[in-house]
């Protein structure tokens, strides 16, 4: 190789050790690739408030108004019964006739005596204290005579009817009388529930039989079942053809004072970090996750309180947002 090349070789050979070395010194970092943010897309309804009332439900069962055993107050045969098992007796009927005896003499006499005392009061003929033990003897005859007279004391069915010639002793029961009307309907509420129930509430019962009557709550209890920790909740139903007998059963459903409520889609709720229930929300396409209080749950939703009467709820999309996310909402 001549000199003429190897001189030209020489200078291509600098160049590039130059080019490399001012390569290598020229070096820089790579740019970080940031990918551009992107909001997400959110199915959004807005919730409006309503008046709702919570329907309370429990167990309950009909009740007589009045049932009480009618009882003897001497000891005497009973003569004459003048109704049939199941009848209906009006309030001062007889139901069972004792043998009145002497009393009827008794009273007879008496009567004649205090009438006479009467007389001869006015004529001065004797003083205050003969015609006020007059008085005592003919009320004591009196008494003894209407107690052979067994009277229902109110309107009502009856029922465990003695048998005449039977011996009824002092005390001793000569029928029972039910009063079906009005009717109570009889239940009792958790203590959960029990601050929401008053007196006046609407209500109504579904009886085991099929029979459904609107009514009110007339009674609450104010202390608790020691056994049960529940409190007794009684309405009253006007039973005017006495169809309904004591001791149906069925359902009361009682109907809350109104709250603003929002029934909300169950696929809408999300699980807070405390376990508790909440919601995503939008206000100006900025999520606000809200805790919830849910009133009653059902297949298709729950009715909650909790958050503003209008609301704008995600109900689509929730599980891909968190608390202060903005987002694109598109309104169903």
């Amino acid at each position: 190789m001549n000199k003429k090349n190897l001189r030209a070789s020489g200078v291509i050979l600098f160049f590039t050790l130059i080019w490399m070395i001012s390569g290598y010194f020229a070096q820089t970092e790579p740019e970080e690739y940031i990918a551009p943010a992107t909001k997400e897309v959110v199915l959004v309804n807005n919730s409006i408030a309503v008046d709702y009332r919570l329907p309370v439900t429990i167990k309950a069962e009909s009740q007589a108004f009045s049932k009480v055993d009618v009882r003897s107050q001497t000891s005497e045969k009973v003569v004459k019964v003048d109704f049939a098992e199941g009848d209906y007796a009006k309030k001062n009927d007889v139901i069972c006739k004792l043998d009145s005896g002497q009393r009827e003499a008794n009273f007879k006499k008496s009567k004649i005596d205090y009438d006479s005392s009467i007389e001869l009061k006015k004529k001065g003929l004797i003083s205050e204290s003969a015609l006020v033990t007059a008085e005592t003897v003919f009320e004591s005859a009196r008494i003894e005579l209407e107690r052979t007279e067994i009277k229902a004391p109110f309107d009502g069915f009856v029922e465990n009817l003695a048998k005449q010639g039977q011996l009824l002793q002092n005390g001793q029961s000569c029928a029972s009388i039910i009063s079906l009307t009005p009717l109570k309907i009889v239940g009792n509420v958790s203590e959960m529930m029990v601050a929401k129930i008053k007196p006046g509430l609407d209500a109504e019962i579904n009886f085991i039989s099929g029979e459904k009557y609107n009514t009110e709550v007339s009674f609450i209890s104010s202390a608790a079942d020691t056994r049960t920790r529940t409190f007794k909740v009684e309405a009253e139903l006007e039973n005017t053809d006495l169809n309904i007998k004591d001791g149906l059963t069925g359902e009361l459903i009682i109907y809350t004072e109104p709250v603003k409520a929002h029934f909300i889609p169950t696929s809408a709720f999300l699980l807070g970090d405390q376990g508790n229930v909440a919601l995503a929300t939008v206000l100006n396409d900025v999520v606000q996750i809200m805790d919830v209080q849910i009133l009653i749950d059902t297949v298709q939703g729950a009715w909650i309180t909790g958050i503003p009467d209008e609301t704008n709820v995600i109900i689509g999309g929730q599980g891909f947002v968190k608390d202060g996310d903005e987002v694109i909402s598109k309104y169903r």
